[in-house]
């Protein structure tokens, strides 16, 4: 027996080696002691500035098992893993036709956020069910774009929604599998199924956000969504912001946080201002102290502030993040061309440099065109993995810093686009 064969995509032989390489990672992590950190303290506490999944995942643990719920936790971070990875790489495997040493590859890049610096099992976070689940939604979202497996339309929606209501970076997901399905089908988009179809796919946001506001309104009593968006959105602006500044804003009480957040980091240095040298070196310099400018400075302050005025129960985080949406237009408009500049480096801090980011750009047009004129499976799949890289790392600098915490989801895509490339390069060396 030959070694591709060997490695087929349903031999027994690869899922035993599969087996055994999950059952080594999993002793080796459920032996390690669950990690701590003031993310899984808001979670446990429930804090209204969260997304629910990860709270009533943890909670209901907490509820289940007490003082062992914290094993459990990494236990099922772990087996939950361990199915999407399997069902992504077969998917990937029977999709892209790959070969042994494609393979590993793969999987040793699918299990990378098992390990520091991610630990995505071990850390009691929302990555430890938000990793498996993004997994599962571009597993299903292949059948779906490259096979018209119209059945699959109702686990990427269910699947969606639960990533959604976990992490909100992925709420544009939809709509990119919705777009790709408008070019896979093109004419027969205007059959009724399809657009009902490529419909539901772009609406699955309003949806999961109509249901993130009933979570609210059910523990909270507040119809809304997560209350955290603009607390992180106006964080770039706040550091490019001038003094005067405040002037611009037409809300006393906005005033008095802005003012309050601004002289704070302004003390500590924290504005672009401050920072000499290129936007590479300003971007830096918000990227290392971003908690200090967000979560310890406007967040804090302003919650300070609003409950200083009315103790009313989580009434101050909703107020908190209503100014931040207020104020993040008029900071935007006013220092827009450093916002821009230092928003740009923050994207190409992600993909670790220029080039990998430009390449991707010009990767994701040629392959659009090329999709236009004939949908394939190599093109699609690189337009559709290009696509899902670019939204994160935009997403991810505007609403934070690009740390790989956000980012890692979509190592086996970029993984996966080389290997296309490299077997394209190598088809047209042979002929």
């Amino acid at each position: 027996m030959g070694i591709n064969s060997a490695f087929g995509s349903n031999n027994r032989l690869e899922n035993s080696i599969l087996l055994l390489i999950f059952a080594i990672v999993f002793i080796f992590f459920i032996l390690q002691p669950p990690l701590y950190s003031p993310d899984t303290h808001s979670y446990l506490r429930a804090d209204i500035s969260r997304f629910p999944g990860y709270i009533l995942f943890l909670r209901g643990l907490q509820f289940l098992f007490k003082g062992s719920f914290d094993v459990v936790a990494v236990a099922i971070h772990l087996v939950f893993s361990f199915v999407a990875i399997t069902i992504f790489y077969k998917k990937m495997v029977g999709l892209l036709f790959l070969k042994i040493f494609s393979k590993i590859a793969l999987l040793a890049v699918l299990l990378v956020p098992f390990f520091p610096p991610f630990e995505v099992a071990n850390n009691l976070t929302s990555e430890g069910i938000a990793y498996p689940l993004y997994l599962l939604l571009i597993a299903f979202a292949t059948d779906l774009i490259f096979k018209t497996d119209r059945r699959k339309v109702l686990y990427v929606s269910i699947v969606f929604v639960a990533l959604a209501l976990t992490r909100g970076q992925f709420i544009i997901v939809g709509p990119i599998i919705g777009f790709m399905m408008l070019l896979k089908l093109k004419k027969a988009t205007f059959r009724r199924g399809n657009i009902i179809l490529i419909a539901l796919l772009i609406l699955l946001p309003v949806f999961s956000g109509l249901l993130d506001s009933s979570y609210r309104k059910v523990f909270y009593g507040y119809f809304i969504k997560t209350p955290y968006s603009y607390v992180n959105a106006i964080t770039l602006p706040l550091f490019v912001s001038k003094a005067e500044n405040a002037a611009l804003i037409s809300s006393e009480a906005h005033q008095d946080i802005f003012e309050l957040a601004y002289q704070r980091i302004d003390s500590l240095a924290l504005l672009s201002s401050k920072v000499d040298g290129s936007y590479e070196k300003k971007y830096m310099r918000f990227h290392e102290h971003f908690p200090q400018i967000c979560n310890q400075n406007i967040h804090a302050q302003g919650k300070a502030y609003y409950y200083a005025l009315d103790q009313t129960p989580h009434l101050n985080s909703i107020r908190t993040e209503e100014a931040c949406k207020a104020m993040f237009p008029v900071l935007l408009k006013a220092n827009f061309k450093e916002w821009a500049a230092i928003y740009f480096a923050g994207i190409v801090h992600g993909f670790q440099s220029v080039f990998a980011l430009f390449f991707l750009i010009v990767l994701a047009v040629l392959s659009l065109w090329k999709v236009l004129r004939k949908f394939s499976r190599n093109n699609g799949f690189i337009l559709l993995s290009s696509l899902l890289l670019l939204s994160n790392a935009m997403i991810v600098a505007v609403a934070s810093h690009s740390i790989q915490r956000y980012l890692f989801y979509n190592y086996a895509l970029g993984l996966l686009i080389i290997l296309i490339l490299l077997k394209k390069l190598k088809s047209r060396y042979e002929s």
